[in-house]
C-alpha cells in the first residue's frame, strides 16, 4: 500500500516508529500537512495507484471516500455507542448511560462523565462539573464553540467510574496485533506489558464482535472488574506503547492488494 501520513499528528517516538518501519521494509509513504474541517492535503499526494491508507486526524476520511482510495480510513462512525451497547451489555463500562443531545442534557448529579456519541472527535469525552458543562452548552448556543459540536450533537451521560488502569489493543482482521498500557489510575504511563487475563478479555471481546476490519480496542480494570471503555478509528489513535512495527507488517499484509 502507499501510506499517507499527516505532519505533526503523532507524538515523536510514535513518528520515529511508523516512519523507520515504512523506510524499513521499502513501504511507499508521503507526508502531508491536513486542512483543518476538511481534510484536504498539502502538497496533493500524486499516487499510481488506489491502495490507499490513511494516517492522521479523522478528517483524511472525506479525502479517503473523495479518491475511492483502499482501505483509507476503517471509519466508526456508524458503530456508536448504542450499537456497542447492543453487542457487548454488561463488558461496556458506561452501559447503564443516557443519551440525548447536548441541548436536552441537564445535570441531576454534581459530576458526570460526558462523550460524543459517535466517533467524529467533536469533544474528549471527560467528567464535567454541572457548571462546566452548562457553559459549554451556552459557548455553543451563542456559536463560540469551534468545531462540529452543535445543540443536536448526541452525547452519552454517565455516573463517573473508578478506573485502575487502562489499555488499548488493536485488532487487524480479527486479530488482536500489539497492545499497551496507557493510564494507571489518573496518571499517563505507557507499557507494553499486559497482563495475559487481560489480553483475553480483549480477545473474547473482539471474538463477539468486531465492528470494522481494523480498529483499536481500550479496556480499564475496574472495582467490577475489566470493562470496554471505547472503540476508535485505527487511523487517528495514539500508539502509546504499542509495537509499531507490528502494527504496519499486519495492515500491510491484510490490504495490500
Amino acid at each position: 500500500m502507499h501510506w499517507i501520513l499527516q505532519d505533526g499528528f503523532f507524538s515523536e517516538s510514535g513518528w520515529e516508529a511508523m516512519v523507520s518501519t515504512l523506510e524499513r521494509f521499502e513501504i511507499s509513504y508521503s507526508v502531508h500537512t491536513v486542512v483543518p474541517g476538511v481534510g484536504h492535503l498539502k502538497p496533493e499526494p500524486v499516487l499510481a495507484h488506489t491502495n490507499v491508507i490513511c494516517l492522521g486526524s479523522y478528517t483524511l476520511r472525506h479525502m479517503a471516500v473523495q479518491n475511492a482510495w483502499r482501505p483509507g480510513v476503517f471509519d466508526l462512525y456508524g458503530e456508536d455507542f448504542e450499537k456497542q451497547r447492543e453487542r457487548w451489555g454488561e463488558h461496556m463500562l458506561n452501559h447503564r448511560a443516557c443519551v440525548c443531545t447536548l441541548d436536552e442534557a441537564c445535570f441531576t448529579e454534581p459530576r458526570i462523565f460526558v462523550r460524543p456519541l459517535h466517533d467524529s472527535k467533536s469533544f474528549s469525552g471527560k467528567v464535567f462539573t454541572a457548571e462546566e458543562f452548562v457553559q459549554m452548552q451556552r459557548s455553543v448556543r451563542e456559536g463560540r464553540q469551534v468545531g462540529s459540536l452543535s445543540g443536536q450533537t448526541e452525547i452519552i451521560l454517565s455516573e463517573p467510574q473508578s478506573i485502575y488502569a487502562e489499555y488499548r489493543f488493536w485488532v487487524v482482521r480479527g486479530s488482536l496485533i500489539t497492545s499497551s498500557l496507557y493510564k494507571r489510575g489518573n496518571q499517563v504511563f505507557y507499557s507494553s506489558e499486559v497482563n495475559p487475563r487481560i489480553i483475553q478479555f480483549a480477545r473474547e471481546r473482539v471474538a463477539e464482535w468486531a465492528p470494522h476490519d481494523a480498529f483499536v480496542l481500550d479496556v480499564c480494570e475496574t472495582p467490577k472488574g475489566l470493562k470496554i471503555v471505547e472503540i476508535n478509528t485505527i487511523n487517528s489513535s495514539a500508539f502509546y506503547a504499542a509495537d509499531v512495527q507490528r502494527l504496519v507488517l499486519a495492515l500491510e499484509e491484510a490490504f495490500t492488494e
